[in-house]
Parts: structure tokens; C-alpha cells; sequence
């Protein structure tokens, strides 16, 4: 079956994947139109890295068999209630029941002297300098960023490893943006916050976390040490009775949504806008604890995910899946080699890996698993992490990488296909993917470059952006051909979508096509030890612009991408008139093979266009090569 789709546009996530955060979620339709084209109806899918459940779900909405495995308990958790959700309103009915239940209980400690609800404090962070002296930052002196103990002279950090206890500043609460907190409840809430009931068993869901300096995990840090004890109680009050439902999808249901505001209650979320907006959700870069934090109401916050989760719940109820779909809990190589699922046997093996050590899923989890009482061992999941030594963990993702690939040789059928999504630009990772693919005979037959549904203003606005998007690559087992060592096409396409440049192109659009080349030509992986010399020997690098400058030896005349642009967009506005950005979507389709724009890039080709409102209506100066 062939695999041609083209340029999909990534839709974004539609209230069922919302329910949730997790990283990498792919976009649904570019997920359920790659599994349309590379299977039939009946087909087998499998997922061993199923992560939030898009794959599964998607697959079987469409009549495929589906088999999703996960390591981590918080994957496992979303992606079974995306395949057997509950019904909506018993859910809400258990659920409000439960919340009210601890509001009863626990809701006065929200309230302020005079009535008002509060919607979340700010603390800022007290800390303890290395000499022992107990600091606050007014305490500090200050150089440039740097904030030095008055005592001992040293750097002080306000961090979460060096927090002592906190102060309360500002207070936000519902119905009144004007409000302003008296010193007395400032103290009052600061005593508050450290509220504990000893009829509740905060120690179910206390876990240590495993050290890794990367991500701010330190020796010692729990799930605890990211919620006041006031917050902490109430979540494990809430959490043990989620445990108490009997009902298996409500509970775990009740659990998904639990997991999924754990975080937005944490001290996690950095205090900002004078509190009139509550601050940005928690993100990737690690257990960042901002100098000045939230202190959530969880009620306040449990109220409005539980009217979300209402929305998601009625979408996955009027689109139930009509196929088998399976969610499998653990290692996904072990189980897949043991006898109960040796035997299975897939049309489709769709995979997105760990992308090196780009996100240690397993240890970011923690916070989520810890109220699932069910902590994964970090060492079990394949991502190179901090934990370890950096060499023996980018060496064990090698050789796990190596052993999936061996896997699935035994589990396609004979036409069967892998389709992997991979994204990153260190080539350690890629080498890794690429030398596990080869060794077990797999061969490229197609390759694409997924343009994201959402991109930020930052990269909008920039030709060099450094945001990394999607490549998608399918497989079919081919033991017979073999790699190639001729680097011409790889260096003819490079050298052609430069000149198409005018001879300069940024170091994120050249770094992507260069790994698309290697790819599609089925490029031996142990020669790319040898991309920088490659890059080197036909381009010089303006570091301080991030561009790549072809060499006065390898300039030549050829048609420029500025120029397709301008007669892709007449094209297109013949039509009608359309959006920026499904106009950066058609032309890009349209001029492929100059290399994938960046949106930035392309802006700057359509700047003559007349753009109004999002929209781009008309062409005036017309100059082509």
C-alpha cells in the first residue's frame, strides 16, 4: 500500500486529548490519516510506546485492531479512559459528590476573615545559604541577578532544595479584582498553608523521586515537597477516596482528572501579572520552583477541570471506537517477547521513542503517579537521563533502541510497515534510531516533515526559529539492500535548497533537511559521525545569524524558493482567499521540493502580499527569476 498523503494540516487537540497534559500527544488527524494509508480496515496496529493514547484511539475509531503498551501508570491511565470512557453523567454525579464531600470538609481554609474565596496565594520562597543563615530575599544583596548572603558573601538560591518555609504576599480572590489583603490575613493564610490532618494518610501518595540534576530532582525531594501540607492534605483526601469508587472507569476516570490538576495545585506554578491571571501551566523544562509561586485553590481549580472533562467525556461518548483496542501496562519489550503476546502480529507499528534525553517521561510522571500509588523504576524506561552516567545511559538507549527494532521483525506481518515520528537535532539520538533500523533490515520507503498545527509568535517571526517539529519515516523489512555510502544526493539536495536560498539558509531548516536526505537515500549511520566535516566542506557558518552560507564552489543559478513562493500563492488566491497560515501550508506542499519552510521564511517571501486580519488577499509587484 502506498504512502503518499502529502502535507496534512495538524489540527489542534480536540477536548477529548485535553483532558490531560502529556508530551509529544501528536496531532489526531495526522495520525489517523497515516494509519488510513498504510492499513485496511481490520488491520493490526501496535503502539509500544503509547504514551497518551492518540494512536489507539485513532486506529480504532477507523476499524483497527489496536494494542497499546506503556510503561508509565499516568500513559496507561489516559489512554484506557480515551478507549472506555464512562458515561458523563454518573461521572460528573460521582465526582461533584466526592469534591463536595472535602469542600464540606476542607473548604474553610480558603476563605478569607471577611468571606471571599480565595483562588490562589503567592509564597515566596525562604531560603537557607550554604553558611545556614535562614534568608529572605530582601535580606540578600544584590549583583547584577545575583543574590548574595550578607553574612558569607555567597550566591544565594531561592530554590525548592534550599526552602525553609515561605511567606504569603499577595492574595487573589473570586469576584472582586480589587481586592487587597490585609496584613493579618497575609499571616493568617501563611499559617494556613501548613494546615495538616493526621486522620489523612498523606504517606500513600509520598514518593521520593530518583536524583536528576538535569530536571532539579535532588536527593530527597518527594511528591510532598511540591505542595504546601495545606494542598497535600487535601489532594490525598481527595485521592483516597477516588480509590474507594467501585466503579472502575469512574475511578479511573476520577484518577485522570485528579493527575491532571496535581500540578496546577503545586508550587509549580510561577506567580506573574500581579495575579490576574493566575500564571502558566507547568511545562517541560523541569521541577522548576519559582522564588515567587501559586498556592492553588484546589477546589476552585477541581471545579472548572471537572466542566472540561463533562466536554471531553460527551465527545469520546458520541465517537465510541468500533474496534478492539487493548491498553497494555508495562515494559513493552519484555511483554511483547513473552509468550502471551508473542504470537501478535501487526500491519502497523507505529513509533514515537523517548527522542533521546529531550523529556525522562518516567521521572517527570512521578508527580501524576505518585497519586496512582504506582511508581515505575526510572531505569526501566529508555530515555537518556541525568540519573545515570551520561555515557552508559546514551549506550543503553542504543541498545534498547536495537532490541525494539529486533522485536519487530518477528511481529510485522510480511507487508507490514513501521511508521516512526522522531524529533530532535542531536545526532546522537538520530544515530541511535538509525543504526537500530539498518542492523534489523529495515529500509526507508517515504519521508515527511510535519508542519505543527500551533506555532509561537517567536517562530512566526523567524526564518532561523529553533523549534523542532515532527519527521515522520516508513519502513518495510528488506534485509537484501543495502545501505548506501555515496553522499552526492545528500550533498546535491543540501547545496540545491541553499541556492534556492540565495545561497544562505538557517541552521535549523539545513539541519532538518540534511537528516530528511539521509533518510530518503537510505544513508549508512555510521557516516554520520561525519556531519559536521559533511556540513563543513560545502558551507561556512555565521554564528551570530545562525545561518549556513554555501561556498563560492558550490553556488549555482537555479530557481529561486522566494520566487515559487510568489507563483504558488498566485495559484492558491485564484481560488479564494485563505489564512496565513493554510497558505503556508499550501504553498509549502506546493514548493517541497526546495526543503520545508519555516513560517518565518515564508512571511518574509510574502511580504509584498497584501495581509489583513490572518488573511492574505493579493499580490502587487510580481518579479520573478
Amino acid at each position: 500500500m502506498a504512502f503518499d498523503i502529502g502535507f496534512i494540516k495538524a489540527e489542534t487537540h480536540t477536548p477529548e486529548y485535553l483532558m490531560h497534559k502529556y508530551w509529544a500527544r501528536k496531532p489526531h488527524n495526522v495520525i489517523s490519516e497515516c494509519i488510513s494509508s498504510l492499513t485496511s480496515e481490520g488491520d493490526t496496529i501496535v503502539d509500544p510506546f503509547c504514551g497518551s493514547g492518540v494512536t489507539i484511539r485513532e486506529g480504532a475509531l477507523i476499524g483497527r485492531k489496536s494494542y497499546g503498551f506503556d510503561l508509565n501508570p499516568a500513559a496507561v491511565l489516559i489512554s484506557s479512559v480515551l478507549i472506555d470512557p464512562p458515561d458523563p453523567d454518573e461521572f460528573v454525579a460521582v465526582f461533584e459528590q466526592i469534591l463536595e464531600q472535602a469542600y464540606t470538609k476542607y473548604g474553610h481554609l480558603y476563605k478569607t476573615a471577611d468571606g471571599n474565596t480565595i483562588k490562589y496565594l503567592s509564597h515566596r520562597i525562604i531560603s537557607k545559604c550554604e553558611c545556614g543563615t535562614v534568608l529572605k530575599q530582601d535580606d540578600c544583596k544584590k549583583e547584577g541577578k545575583k543574590l548574595l548572603c550578607p553574612v558569607c558573601g555567597k550566591t544565594v538560591r531561592f530554590n525548592l532544595e534550599r526552602l525553609v518555609d515561605t511567606e504569603v504576599f499577595n492574595i487573589s480572590v473570586e469576584n472582586d479584582k480589587n481586592y487587597t489583603p490585609t496584613d493579618s490575613e497575609l499571616v493568617k493564610q501563611k499559617e494556613l498553608s501548613s494546615f495538616r490532618d493526621d486522620s489523612v494518610d498523606t504517606a500513600a501518595f509520598n514518593f521520593e523521586f530518583p536524583e536528576n540534576r538535569r530536571i532539579l530532582s535532588f536527593n530527597g525531594i518527594t511528591t510532598a515537597s511540591f505542595f504546601t501540607d495545606r494542598n497535600f492534605c487535601i489532594l490525598s483526601y481527595l485521592a483516597d477516596n477516588i480509590w474507594k469508587i467501585e466503579d472502575e472507569k469512574i475511578r479511573n476516570c476520577a484518577l485522570l482528572l485528579l493527575t491532571a490538576s496535581v500540578a496546577q495545585c503545586s508550587r509549580l506554578i510561577a506567580s506573574r501579572n500581579n495575579l490576574s491571571t493566575g500564571g502558566p501551566a507547568w511545562s517541560v523544562p523541569g521541577f522548576w520552583i519559582p522564588q515567587e509561586h501559586l498556592e492553588t485553590n484546589p477546589f476552585v481549580h477541581f471545579k472548572a477541570r471537572l466542566s472540561k472533562f463533562k466536554k471531553a467525556l460527551v465527545a469520546l461518548s458520541q465517537t465510541p471506537i468500533n474496534a478492539e483496542a487493548k491498553i497494555i501496562h508495562g515494559n513493552s519489550l519484555e511483554l511483547l517477547n513473552r509468550n502471551e503476546y508473542s504470537d501478535l502480529k501487526a500491519d502497523l507499528i507505529f513509533l514515537d521513542p523517548p527522542y533521546g534525553d529531550s523529556v525522562p517521561y518516567t521521572e517527570f510522571s512521578n508527580i501524576w503517579n505518585s497519586f496512582l500509588k504506582d511508581i515505575p523504576c526510572s531505569d526501566e524506561d529508555i530515555s537518556v537521563s541525568d540519573r545515570m552516567d551520561k555515557s552508559a545511559s546514551w549506550e543503553n538507549y542504543s541498545q534498547k533502541l536495537d532490541e525494539y527494532m529486533c522485536c519487530f521483525t518477528r511481529h510485522l506481518t510480511e507487508t507490514g510497515k513501521l511508521l516512526i515520528t522522531f524529533n530532535n537535532n542531536d545526532m546522537r539520538a538520530w544515530t541511535a534510531l538509525i543504526a537500530a533500523l539498518q542492523n534489523n533490515g529495515f529500509v526507508c520507503e517515504s519521508v515527511f516533515y510535519q508542519i505543527p498545527a500551533v506555532i509561537s509568535s517567536k517562530a512566526q517571526m523567524s526564518i532561523n526559529s529553533s523549534y523542532i517539529s515532527d519527521v515522520y519515516s516508513v519502513y518495510t523489512l528488506n534485509t537484501e539492500v543495502k545501505v548506501s555510502k555515496d553522499l552526492s544526493p545528500v550533498l546535491s539536495h543540501l547545496c540545491f535548497v541553499a541556492n534556492s536560498r540565495e545561497g544562505r539558509i538557517a541552521k535549523t531548516i539545513l539541519d532538518r533537511e540534511f537528516i530528511i536526505a539521509w533518510l530518503k537515500n537510505n544513508m549508512d549511520y555510521r557516516l554520520l559521525a561525519d556531519k559536521d566535516s559533511i556540513i563543513s566542506s560545502i558551507f561556512d557558518y555565521d554564528k551570530k545569524a545562525g545561518m549556513y552560507i554555501i561556498k563560492d564552489g558550490y553556488k549555482k543559478k537555479t530557481k529561486l524558493l522566494k520566487n515559487a513562493v510568489v507563483e504558488s500563492m498566485n495559484k492558491i488566491l485564484e481560488t479564494g482567499t485563505f489564512s496565513l497560515l493554510d497558505c503556508y501550508l499550501k504553498a509549502s506542499e506546493m514548493c517541497e521540493q526546495y526543503g520545508t519552510m519555516e513560517l518565518g521564511e515564508f512571511k518574509e517571501y510574502i511580504s509584498d502580499f497584501a495581509i489583513d486580519d490572518g488573511k492574505v488577499y493579493g499580490y502587487t509587484q510580481l518579479t520573478l527569476f
